[in-house]
């Protein structure tokens, strides 16, 4: 097991809602991301789906009949005008064009509050912004704003509630921030920590190593080709509690800003290099797979390609010794989520010896293979048993016999 237990939460920024045109029923696969991931915590996370929201179709669209409400009658003048509004909302939404989709929305909403249609669109649109400007502006004000507003037209979505308390949590505390970058990350941190303005450019120079040798591992590179460099912030462990809302055993988090706490008096040395690569290792998963890596696949290459792994499967492995298993279908989403913190280290504890044991069973490619189907919408079972011609289940049962 690592030295502590890393969590990874699910971007919950990422957890944009369902919607639908007043003729299209599909969702748009163009989801913005902080994202992430899930979402996901993880550890990480993949996110929850979220609500078909439905209105009926304009005659002769090629709807869902099964979703079109019984005997809907004709639409009158001024709702067709503001159904053809909202189709033209969705069009600029899925396009990216977030400012057009919102005035498009604004419009429907103001003409006609009656139709929840409009507000979920709204606060979709809404939501959408305020993650895109917080991937490039943080801590953003506007951005809490523009969510707040969302999380008030669509009070059902939980989720944007907890995303809207994190953002506020973090403008509180990162106002005064001070920031540096390098490449592909951004760090802040409390200007008046010498221990850390002292520290700052060899932890940058680490995190580009880290970065370099996790592209070409991946190949993938999620700070390139004009996205936003990686956040990284570090934080006073009470500080880093009251924004993660984690417990004080987590050693650090992904929610598409890496967060770690860094005590007064502790150096940046190797425990905290080893944290920060974890946490790198979930936005790579991220880039390559989407939100839909299983919990336990993200949590276990994320300790398991470590630079020194070795160590801590022979630790896990020890650990695993006599407990009985737990059945990969528990662990899709987040480890933190399971009933009790013995269960949360033995979820990361077996994910990491299920990992290596893939990997020197069957290569590492076959993990790679399972987090970049996941980007197009395979299980990891189903790439798993196409690469080996065993199944996933059977694959676990022969790990396990061999603890």
């Amino acid at each position: 097991m690592p030295r502590s237990v890393v969590v990874s939460l699910v971007a919950l920024a990422a957890l944009v809602g369902g919607w639908f045109a007043v003729d299209a029923w599909r969702r748009s696969n163009a989801a913005t991301t902080t994202s992430a991931e899930p979402t996901f915590v993880t550890a990480a996370d993949p996110p929850p789906a979220t609500e078909r929201q439905e209105v009926a179709p304009r005659a002769g669209s090629s709807a869902d009949p099964a979703l079109v409400p019984r005997s809907a009658p004709a639409p009158a003048p001024a709702r067709s005008s503001f159904a053809e509004l909202n189709n033209r909302g969705i069009v600029a939404l899925e396009a990216g064009e977030l400012e057009s989709a919102i005035e498009h929305f604004e419009t429907c909403y103001a003409g006609d509050r009656s139709e929840p249609i409009f507000a979920r669109n709204l606060a979709e649109a809404l939501t959408r912004k305020a993650v895109r400007d917080h991937e490039l502006v943080r801590p953003c004000a506007e951005c809490v704003e523009l969510l707040a507003r969302a999380f008030e037209l669509a009070p059902s979505r939980t989720e944007l509630g907890v995303l809207l308390e994190r953002w506020r949590r973090e403008l509180e505390t990162e106002s005064e921030f001070h920031r540096v970058q390098s490449q592909h990350f951004e760090l802040a941190y409390e200007v008046w920590r010498e221990g850390l303005l002292d520290s700052t450019a060899d932890l940058l120079e680490a995190l580009e190593i880290h970065y370099a040798d996790l592209a070409a591992i991946f190949g993938v590179r999620p700070a390139e080709q004009g996205r936003p460099r990686i956040p990284v912030s570090l934080y006073r462990p009470k500080e880093f509690s009251r924004i993660t809302g984690l417990a004080e055993w987590a050693g650090a988090s992904y929610d598409g800003v890496i967060r770690a706490p860094v005590a007064e008096d502790r150096s940046i040395g190797a425990a905290l290099d080893e944290l920060l690569r974890h946490e790198l290792i979930h936005a790579f998963v991220r880039e390559a797979g989407g939100r839909d890596v299983p919990g336990w696949l993200n949590e276990g290459l994320a300790q398991w390609l470590q630079r020194t792994p070795g160590a801590e499967v022979e630790r896990a492995r020890a650990a695993l010794a006599g407990e009985a298993a737990i059945e990969l279908s528990r662990l899709q989403g987040a480890l933190t989520g399971l009933p009790d913190t013995k269960t949360v280290a033995l979820a990361y504890a077996q994910s990491l010896a299920f990992c290596a044991w893939i990997d020197q069973s069957h290569g590492r490619a076959v993990l790679l293979a399972m987090v970049a189907g996941c980007a197009r919408g395979e299980t990891a079972d189903a790439t798993f048993e196409s690469w080996t011609r065993v199944s996933l289940a059977e694959a676990f049962q022969h790990f396990r016999r061999g603890l």
